[in-house]
């Protein structure tokens, strides 16, 4: 007797999978953190003369950049996925919700239009390092996962936008 094998099962596994990760990701930032506070206690005891040894300042080093990298790339994600809708309001390209008289509904929208203006200089002000990615990204052409000259000249870029 020959059993038969179900269609698809292996696409069902890798979803299944993947809807643990975020959570997988969670408990381990959770982890991460938990240590992290636990190290930075421990740290306060040691002094500069005692120093640490070479391989434990590379091992904080490499999972701080690790984690900026994680942080800065769905930091970006997230804005570039508000940034359109607020621009296209900001720029009237966007329908506003119909609401009382015209006045009341023009000084409404006015209003709106204002607090997305407001609010997409704040994602731009608080933010230089996704505009230097973004920047560095067209002008290189590169897509994720990025080579590491674009990741620099976004550095770069991101510099110049906070000294203004």
């Amino acid at each position: 007797m020959t059993k038969q094998v179900k269609e698809g099962l292996g696409e069902l596994a890798h979803a299944a999978e993947r809807d643990h990760e975020v959570q997988m990701a969670r408990a381990e930032l959770y982890k991460l953190a938990k240590y992290s506070i636990k190290l930075h206690d421990m740290l306060k005891g040691i002094s500069e003369a005692e120093g640490l040894e070479g391989w434990v300042q590379s091992k904080i080093t490499k999972a701080a950049a690790d984690i900026g990298s994680v942080y800065h790339h769905l930091d970006y994600q997230e804005s570039e996925a508000n940034m359109p809708e607020m621009e296209m309001a900001v720029e009237g390209k966007r329908a506003l919700p119909e609401r009382g008289s015209r006045a009341k509904k023009n000084k409404k929208a006015m209003e709106y239009k204002e607090s997305l203006r407001a609010r997409l200089e704040e994602k731009k002000a608080k933010n230089p390092y996704a505009v230097g990615m973004a920047q560095a990204m067209k002008s290189t052409g590169d897509e994720p996962p990025l080579e590491k000259s674009t990741i620099k000249k976004a550095h770069k870029i991101a510099k110049a936008v906070k000294k203004g």
